[in-house]
């Protein structure tokens, strides 16, 4: 029998386009509709066939489809957050030791602009804040950093953290509109993050407002050494494949960073032992039964040396006797380290000699025992030495019993002890790796550079990238159809109702707070949000708080970083995170609370109409924002403040200058002079990109990603209202 809904010859090809509008399917006119506003997708033109106009076969048939399309869309973006981790490798490899030899440069950094500047380019060179986060908090637990000089650089990487999602946001540049929301998503984080170090690092350099808030909050808090507090979330699922194609080494800009010896700043991952010697010595030192007591003696023999020696070459797979010891196990790990041991000692009790004495009598006791040689020798008294004391003290009593009132007092005493640095021997004695890292890449390490590595890995990675970025958009294209996307559309972007509506933003900033400690990433969360926003399914309203609680979440990876510092370090180190945390909370109280006043979505807004018309300014943008405004700023930023000062005061004049009549000239045009009620007497280089759009289309063929209606003439509203009503 027919079936009337498509056709009657069960060819699901030859339907009629349904539109589904607000969820309610609904015709099309021949000449389609346009979008009012190409910021929220409102119809959807697709070819979909009512679920209960299809036979049991065509029912069962879109169901495994569905089930084989989601399987798909969670494997590709499997490899999508992958491919990222490669990318963020490769950039470790490319810009690692760079990054770590800027570090080094702590006298510059003590800057403020300069150290933003430096946050900015290292976090792009690393591709993750939590890296260059990671690296800041070490160094200020070493002392090499002051945590006021770190605060500045943290709020770098804050900045240089939002490239990622802004270069996945190009995976969908030839689709006009898709690509017009996309990259307002994706830089409605890089307009966040500019606004918030606007206002904060001046507030910070004038008052010091984020290093106060801090210490006052570390101080008051009892902290104890954590350890392992570092738990794998998300990567538990990733680092299985990852770690068979690249392994970079944690510490490797680290090292570099702190001046470490040039056998540690080795980038790739090499030795992969599940318990480092140092460690494994550590252990072996407790078990020693006769090493017990080591910390309290002042020198050992050869004899107990070799015994040590011995014992903890088992940790690198060796076996020495007498004849083959290292002749550097007997001096290099050998130090001396005062220690506090507890000494029990005998001392006369000034209270205790007669019941009925005063406070002149106890304090002229007391200055007598103070007095005394064998106090301030902190011994025991010899029985000469009792005698004298007591006859002294007698006169300041005149009824006491001295010879009975010595008690036993336990006081923590001083010694400088030889103690085995397992440190020191696992690096400078015994260099060994009982299991060398297995991956991919491993092999070239033999022949090739870090940086020749990571160049080929970031030419793979940005192909996997974009490869799985297209899939994973055809995919949701074609099973986000008919009322189910207007269900998901609806429930994503959906307030609370009533007077709730407003609290609806908070509930967002939380879950994207959640899933970005989850992923321990705000670049992998906003760059898997970025290609929904393109295609419509998230709104850029919605977006926004997204990827602020996503600013909150990233800070978490810095936090335990923190407190996997020595006990000692975690109060310097948990400042500086602290301060991240802060620096995200206050930019969120200024820029978040009130509707009116959220200019980081019209800033992207305007940036995705610009890019949508002109392709190659994205471009343009990326190389701009994230790479040659930070190095110029912070070239000019070295000489002084003077120089900054000098070229930034005019430039910052200006543009306040262009906004505040721009602002007049959408107001009240009547009342500026002629001449400023529009931009027509400037040249139009000046105030269009018109021309560099020419150019742009003749030197690099950028014509390529315009949309075939506009090759051929039809307006640009047209194809852009066509595009937005593509799912």
């Amino acid at each position: 029998m027919e079936n009337p809904a498509y056709g009657g010859d069960g060819d699901e090809s030859n339907v009629p386009v349904v539109t589904i509008e607000n969820g309610i399917p609904c015709s099309m006119p021949e000449g389609e509709k346009e979008e009012d506003d190409p910021w929220k997708v409102t119809s959807l033109k697709m070819d979909y066939v009512p679920w209960k106009s299809l036979t049991a076969w065509e029912k069962l048939k879109r169901t495994i489809g569905y089930f084989i399309k989601i399987a798909l869309v969670l494997g590709f973006l499997y490899l999508f957050i992958c491919s990222l981790d490669f990318l963020s490798s490769a950039f470790r490899l490319l810009g690692g030791k760079k990054a770590g030899e800027v570090f080094q440069q702590s006298d510059i950094l003590t800057n403020p602009v300069a150290g933003l500047m430096m946050g900015v380019l290292v976090t792009v060179l690393v591709q993750s804040s939590s890296t260059s986060t990671s690296i800041v908090i070490s160094m200020v637990a070493a002392n090499i950093l002051t945590i006021k000089t770190a605060i500045p650089i943290v709020m770098g990487a804050n900045i240089g953290t939002s490239i990622t999602n802004t270069i996945v946001s190009l995976g969908q540049i030839t689709n006009e509109g898709d690509f017009r929301r996309a990259f307002a998503g994706a830089t409605i984080h890089d307009m966040f993050n500019w606004l918030t170090v606007l206002v904060l690092l001046p507030i910070e350099i004038i008052t010091g407002y984020l290093y106060r808030l801090s210490e006052a909050i570390v101080d008051s808090m009892n902290l104890k050494e954590t350890l392992d507090v570092d738990k794998d979330l998300l990567k538990v699922i990733t680092k299985p494949f990852t770690e068979l194609i690249i392994q970079v080494s944690s510490s490797g800009i680290t090292n570099i960073a702190t001046g470490a010896k040039a056998a540690d700043q080795t980038l790739m991952k090499l030795c992969c032992d599940k318990i480092k010697p140092a460690a494994c010595c550590s252990t072996t030192l407790k078990d020693l039964q006769s090493f017990g007591s080591y910390d309290t003696k002042t020198n050992f023999t050869k004899l107990q040396k070799a015994n040590v020696c011995k014992s903890v070459s088992t940790c690198v797979m060796k076996q020495y006797t007498d004849e083959t010891l290292p002749a550097a196990c007997f001096s290099k790990p050998w130090m001396y380290k005062a220690h506090k041991t507890p000494v029990t000692l005998m001392r006369p009790n000034c209270k205790m000699m007669s019941m009925t004495s005063s406070a002149n009598q106890i304090e002229c006791c007391e200055t007598k025992v103070l007095a005394s040689a064998f106090y301030q020798e902190r011994r025991n008294a010899t029985d000469g030495e009792r005698a004298s004391l007591c006859s002294s003290i007698q006169t300041c009593f005149t009824n006491s019993s001295c010879t009975s009132s010595w008690t036993t007092v336990t006081e923590n005493r001083t010694v400088t002890g030889q103690e085995f640095s397992c440190k020191t021997w696992s690096t400078e004695v015994e260099r060994s790796c009982n299991t060398q890292c297995e991956f991919l890449f491993r092999p070239l390490h033999d022949t090739l550079s870090d940086e020749a590595v990571g160049g080929i890995l970031l030419v793979l990675s940005l192909f996997l990238l974009c490869l799985c970025l297209v899939l994973i958009v055809k995919l949701l294209h074609t099973l986000l159809q008919g009322p189910m996307a207007m269900a998901i559309k609806k429930f994503v972007n959906a307030d609370f109702p009533g007077y709730c509506g407003y609290f609806t933003g908070y509930l967002a900033l939380l879950l994207g707070a959640g899933f970005t400690i989850l992923v321990q990433s705000s670049s992998i969360f906003t760059s898997t949000l970025t290609p929904l926003v393109g295609i419509g399914v998230i709104e850029l309203e919605r977006m926004y708080p997204l990827t602020l609680g996503s600013n909150i979440g990233t800070t978490m990876t810095g936090i335990l970083a923190a407190l996997a510092q020595d006990v000692d370090s975690i109060p310097r180190s948990l400042k500086v995170a602290f301060c991240h945390l802060f620096f995200n909370i206050s930019g969120i109280l200024i820029f978040y609370p009130f509707s009116f006043f959220r200019p980081p979505i019209p800033l992207a807004k305007f940036l995705g109409n610009t890019t949508a018309r002109y392709r190659w300014f994205s471009i343009v943008y990326l190389l701009f924002m994230f790479f040659i405004f930070p190095a110029a700023i912070f070239a000019l930023s070295i000489p002084g403040w003077y120089v900054l000062a000098a070229v930034l005061i005019p430039i910052a004049a200006l543009i306040i200058f262009v906004c505040i009549i721009k602002f007049i000239q959408s107001k009240r045009p009547s009342c500026l002079p002629p001449v400023l009620q529009n931009w027509k007497a400037l040249p139009k280089p000046l105030r269009s990109l018109e021309p560099y759009d020419r150019a742009m289309k003749k030197l690099c063929f950028c014509d390529r990603f315009q949309e075939k209606e506009e090759q051929q003439g039809i307006p640009l509203k047209n194809s852009e209202a066509n595009n937005s009503t593509r799912l």
